[in-house]
């Protein structure tokens, strides 16, 4: 689908009801692409959802206020390494503007048995909604569901925060096919959310 930028006035949660994303490296532009999202009123965990979670035991997390992260060189340097080993094309400029001028609010680290950081997941939190905006993750867990587990614990937590949605970004067969899996999954289709029929 072709992507395209817009400006608007419009708030924050009324771009992503609508389908939009949000742009990487401007706060204030969106673009249109196929969106999608856990409607949370549908919510319920399935035997692949729990397998996830039983796999990735080993892991744990916390989720803070992104204002009160530091984001310094050694973990800029880190979130480097990982995108490269990973072969993603993600500037490192672009990182940093997600990190320190975005409207993303939350973050996520999630770190292994030995105390070592191996992931991080950037968040949008409102009343109402989330999104999973962005993750990066060690290469070393990239075949141990965790990247999974990092989208589905977002869903899981907003749940729990009594929200309407949260928002999983891009979806198609090349792109966070995963994602169909999510509770209450559906994307965006002809102005429609549509509900994923497997």
């Amino acid at each position: 689908m072709a992507k395209y930028n817009i400006k608007n006035n419009n708030s924050i949660d009324k771009n992503y009801s609508l389908g939009f994303l949000p742009q990487r490296n401007d706060k204030n532009y969106w673009y249109f692409d196929t969106s999608s999202r856990a409607n949370l009123s549908n919510f319920k965990i399935s035997s692949e959802n729990r397998r996830i979670v039983n796999k990735t035991q080993e892991f744990s997390y916390t989720i803070q206020p992104l204002s009160t992260f530091e984001y310094n060189l050694d973990i800029q340097k880190n979130i480097h390494q990982w995108i490269n080993q990973l072969g993603w094309e993600f500037p490192i400029s672009s990182v940093k503007r997600i990190f320190s001028d975005h409207i993303f609010n939350y973050i996520y680290t999630w770190k292994d048995q030995n105390n070592q950081t191996v992931a991080y997941s950037l968040c949008y939190f409102s009343p109402h909604i989330s999104h999973i905006a962005y993750i990066f993750y060690n290469p070393t867990v990239n075949h141990k569901d965790l990247p999974i587990r990092l989208v589905l614990q977002t869903v899981i937590d907003s749940y729990e925060k009594k929200l309407q949605y949260c928002y999983l970004g891009r979806f198609s067969i090349e792109t966070g096919y995963y994602k169909r899996n999510m509770p209450g999954f559906e994307f965006f289709q002809d102005n429609n959310w549509i509900k994923y029929d497997k």
